[in-house]
């Protein structure tokens, strides 16, 4: 019993130290399927997101084939690390003007209803306010949503994916 313990252990270190053709690894970009070698291609592709990825065994890097963005990532023995993860390609300038989107918008409503008050005074919800929350909210949602599309994170691609299989399975 110690022996076969053992050996599998050791079994499983061996695997974790390389990159190897023929195992199935972690998918990098879901974190919820598992990359393996596809039939007849010099690729391999994710059980569960679909991706496929073209494999480097001599580097230890795995890069996604089927995006626009340039995503890749290499094998530390146990798991992925980012390839691209300076953080310089989205600058200063890229988050101002996020920034701008999101807080103009809103900016410009809440003036409107500051500068053109109610013409009655009104006991009820100061809806100028309302309605600057809500630009807020709404332009707020979709710049995470670009942020999120563009760095691909784990959680956003497992969800968007989970989404789409629970549509196909509507009747309609």
């Amino acid at each position: 019993m110690g022996s076969s313990q053992t050996s599998s252990s050791r079994a499983r270190i061996q695997r974790s130290l390389g990159l190897d053709g023929g195992d199935t690894y972690e998918c990098p970009v879901c974190r919820h399927g598992e990359i393996q070698p596809m039939a007849l291609m010099d690729a391999y592709g994710c059980s569960f997101c679909r991706h496929i990825f073209d494999v480097n065994l001599e580097q230890q890097t795995v890069h996604v084939v089927d995006s626009a963005q340039p995503m890749g990532w290499r094998w530390q023995g146990w798991r992925w690390q980012p390839l691209y993860q300076s953080r310089g390609d989205i600058t200063l300038a890229l988050w101002l003007v996020g920034l701008a989107l999101v807080i103009l918008p809103a900016g410009l409503v809440a003036l409107g209803g500051y500068v053109f008050p109610p013409l009655e005074a009104t006991a009820g919800m100061n809806w100028s306010m309302v309605w600057a929350l809500g630009t807020l909210a709404a332009h707020g949602a979709m710049v995470g949503w670009l942020i999120a599309e563009h760095y691909q994170f784990p959680i956003y691609v497992m969800a968007k994916i989970r989404l789409q299989r629970l549509v196909e399975r509507l009747p309609g």
